[in-house]
């Protein structure tokens, strides 16, 4: 809060203000001391009798239209703007808000509004602002901001409830992304590719018909699916090979064979007969 304080003629050089009583004079510059950056001052009162002054004095200055009265002894200075000019780097807003939506300023001079006021600025303020659904969580607030007990309740209960769908939307999310992107494939070079055919036992083996094969297809399977472990597509290799490779035949049998050609000797048959 500005520490400074200031007084303008044009507020107590007019025939008004010096018409007034001297101990009224002078509880409104003490009061004009200790009010907040927004001119009210919730101890006027205290100033009176440090000054020296009555109740009849404060009475005075809100007669003549120099104090504006609230109920629980706040004051504001009516000619506040007139009086002090602070600079917004120094300026604490009051933490009378509700008292001070109650007045407006025409010549930097405080005025209370009428009802008629209040009642236009009020529904302009509903229609506007209002009384409204927070998004968020469902508590019902004013324009103020502030908020009932139950809503309070209602934020905290909804808050948590909100805290524990997020957390398990984002497991979900978690999870889904595990399922969806695959760890990334190492493409293997032509040594590990040989090792571990010869690891396997895989001696027909081609590793660059294998990188060829794959480079060709930008490492996917034929359903569209990358390739995430090299190793199980040579091994896949390795087994189709095995079904597919034509087993070893075995001579041809004939189609017949003579009943006990091997048990004749023709020419030595054929010597028998001609001696007969």
């Amino acid at each position: 809060m500005a520490k400074r304080r200031m007084i303008s003629t044009d507020v107590v050089s007019t025939d008004a203000f010096l018409g007034m009583s001297l101990r009224a004079r002078e509880l409104y510059l003490h009061i004009n001391l200790e009010a907040d950056d927004d001119g009210f001052i919730p101890s006027a009162l205290k100033v009176t009798r440090m000054v020296g002054a009555s109740k009849k004095h404060l009475s005075e200055l809100v007669d003549k239209g120099y104090l504006i009265a609230f109920e629980g002894g706040l004051h504001l200075v009516t000619h506040w703007l007139l009086n002090n000019q602070i600079r917004k780097a120094r300026y604490v807003p009051t933490i009378y808000q509700k008292e001070k939506a109650l007045v407006t300023t025409k010549g930097k001079v405080y005025r209370l509004l009428t009802e008629e006021e209040l009642a236009k600025k009020a529904a302009e303020e509903e229609q506007q602002n209002g009384v409204h659904l927070d998004a968020n969580t469902d508590a019902v607030s004013d324009p103020n901001g502030a908020q009932t007990d139950d809503a309070l309740d209602a934020q905290v209960s909804k808050g948590k409830d909100s805290t524990e769908k997020e957390r398990l939307d984002k497991n979900r999310q978690d999870e889904g992304d595990t399922k969806k992107t695959p760890p990334p494939l190492i493409i293997p070079s032509v040594k590990e590719l040989t090792e571990y055919a010869e690891q396997i036992g895989y001696q027909d083996f081609n590793p660059e018909k294998f990188l060829t094969y794959y480079g060709s297809r930008n490492w996917t399977l034929s359903g569209g699916m990358p390739v995430t472990d090299w190793r199980m597509q040579v091994d896949s290799w390795k087994a189709r090979e095995g079904d597919f490779k034509p087993a070893a035949l075995s001579p041809k049998q004939p189609a017949w064979k003579p009943a006990n050609q091997n048990d004749y000797d023709f020419e030595e048959l054929e010597k028998k007969l001609i001696a007969n």
